[in-house]
């Protein structure tokens, strides 16, 4: 009986021993997480959404899919279409001049409705023919910026221009133009 009694005495102050070490294990770790937490940032990822400034030491790639498209109208409206999913670049090939009118403010659900969110494409008049130009005139809702050193909302051919949308505070979109020419 005495052994008996020594034994359980044994066991239950290993048991109590372990489980005070446990617990001030798992009390230390949650401690050092809200410290880590308030002031250090980890770099696994949750989800696509970041709330945090991102830092690539290494520098990084950004890329996407293409919409490659022609056409032979002289007016075109894009749909938010022509923008979903992946698509950073848009080779466009027109066969006549053409004028392209942005899709309405309202209906570019792929950028966000948060004030200030902001995406960009690159858009390529894809013809080899400078003559068939493409310009940009404004949906409703959408307010153009064009840089100041081009003259017109005009691409000729082979020309680039990126297409940066940024949402407003009153849900309208400004639509900043900045074009490139080819340059050999």
């Amino acid at each position: 009986m005495n052994k008996l009694k020594v034994f359980l005495t044994v066991a239950l102050t290993l048991v109590l021993s372990v489980s005070a070490v446990y617990a001030l294990t798992v009390n230390m770790s949650v401690d050092e997480l809200k410290q880590l937490t308030s002031n250090d940032t980890f770099g696994a990822m949750a989800s696509p959404d970041h709330y945090q400034r991102q830092y690539f030491h290494a520098g990084y790639q950004s890329g996407g899919s293409v919409y490659s498209t022609s056409s032979t109208a002289a007016t075109f409206t894009l749909l938010s279409a022509n923008f979903d999913g992946d698509v950073t670049y848009v080779d466009w090939t027109p066969n006549v001049s053409t004028t392209i009118t942005t899709m309405a403010s309202t209906s570019m659900y792929w950028l966000g409705e948060t004030p200030g969110d902001e995406r960009s494409y690159w858009f390529r008049n894809a013809s080899s023919t400078a003559t068939a130009s493409i310009t940009f005139a404004a949906g409703t809702g959408v307010d153009l910026q064009d840089n100041e050193d081009s003259a017109d909302l005009a691409l000729l051919g082979l020309d680039l221009m990126k297409l940066t949308f940024i949402r407003k505070a009153d849900s309208d979109v400004l639509l900043v133009l900045d074009e490139y020419t080819e340059a050999d």
